[in-house]
């Protein structure tokens, strides 16, 4: 079997973040006077990060300084609440065992801190040989330097990429450094979007992956 690198998403992707995130997102508006997002447009937008949530959800209201005023009382809010209702979804570690002959790594728009206590609350942060939140680098997805830098922190260079995402950004991320893709279909964007970005695969459940990968690098 050839050996892989395999980057992941993490909301949506890894575990089912959206109901913590989005409850904390509509404490804080309820703080600020702000009518709350409703649970679709929560789920949809959580992929892209909470800054550009807010942004849109305040619209004209949206100075700068009002936005990151309420994404400092998010990032407090969300903290004392990661995982009310967070878990991995069904069959993901499995899967993730099922991968253990290849390189596992994540890039995430969740800040880095957050992405990381979450990984060791979930008990697989040793899985994965290293880790890019939204505010690890100046970019953030789908922008290719991302990839390239978890190529040099791991060593990768001459395994076979691929990118397993849940959002059209994380298919656009794989095809951007010419990637291997993978959509997962059980996440926060939908079967639907995964498709139109031109994933080259898209799985329903966590245990299609390993098979994927494995017989496409064999």
């Amino acid at each position: 079997m050839r050996s892989a690198l395999v980057i992941f998403d993490f909301d949506g992707t890894l575990a089912d973040t959206w109901r913590d995130i989005a409850d904390a997102v509509n404490e804080t508006l309820a703080r600020a006077g702000v009518p709350a997002v409703d649970g679709p447009s929560a789920r949809f937008g959580i992929g892209e990060g909470v800054l550009p949530l807010l942004r849109r959800h305040l619209g004209p209201a949206a100075t700068e300084s009002r936005v990151r005023a309420l994404h400092r009382d998010f990032a407090r809010r969300y903290e004392s609440r990661t995982l009310r209702h967070t878990a991995l979804y069904p069959g993901m570690k499995d899967a993730l065992d099922a991968l253990a002959w290849a390189r596992l790594a994540i890039v995430s728009n969740k800040p880095t801190a957050s992405l990381r206590r979450l990984l060791q609350e979930l008990a697989i942060a040793s899985r994965f040989e290293t880790a890019l939140g939204g505010d690890s680098l100046p970019r953030r997805k789908p922008d290719p330097e991302l990839v390239r830098t978890v190529v040099e922190r791991t060593g990768a260079r001459s395994e076979r990429i691929w990118v397993v995402g849940d959002s059209g950004i994380d298919i656009e991320l794989g095809r951007a450094v010419g990637a291997s893709t993978i959509g997962c279909a059980w996440g926060l964007r939908g079967r639907d979007e995964l498709v139109a970005a031109g994933a080259d695969y898209v799985a329903e459940h966590p245990r299609e992956l390993p098979p994927l990968i494995g017989a496409a690098d064999n």
